[in-house]
């Protein structure tokens, strides 16, 4: 009859192998890191991939969209510059117009970009 209480728990075996090719300053960091918390390679990158946390990239449609925001940015800057020159009473409407422009833009990003 077996002792169950001395029994050790199942281990888990790890068996699967991801591999993925850094530059050797990418390595040497690495390794700083690794030893830094004091834990083997295998550890510290297991432990660095499970907790990350992955950013998508940003889709075409939202690219196109930043660029236009940009581009409503640049047309602030210059309302700014014709408001300081002649007065704010003389820009007022053509700010709120860019406004209104500037929140359909935002409006128009995907929930990623929004929420961030």
């Amino acid at each position: 009859m077996k002792n169950t209480i001395s029994e050790k728990p199942a281990v888990r075996k790890r068996i699967r192998i991801v591999s993925a090719r850094i530059t050797d300053v990418e390595y040497q960091a690495l390794q700083k890191r690794r030893k830094d918390a004091g834990v083997s390679m295998s550890r510290y990158v297991r432990s660095a991939l499970l907790s990350a946390k992955v950013v998508q990239r940003i889709s075409r449609t939202d690219a196109e969209v930043l660029r236009k925001l940009a581009g409503e940015a640049n047309n602030i800057n210059q309302l700014a510059r014709r408001a300081n020159a002649g007065g704010f009473a003389k820009v007022a409407s053509e700010l709120m117009m860019l406004k209104r422009q500037v929140v359909q833009i935002i409006n128009s990003l995907s929930d990623d970009w929004k929420n961030n």
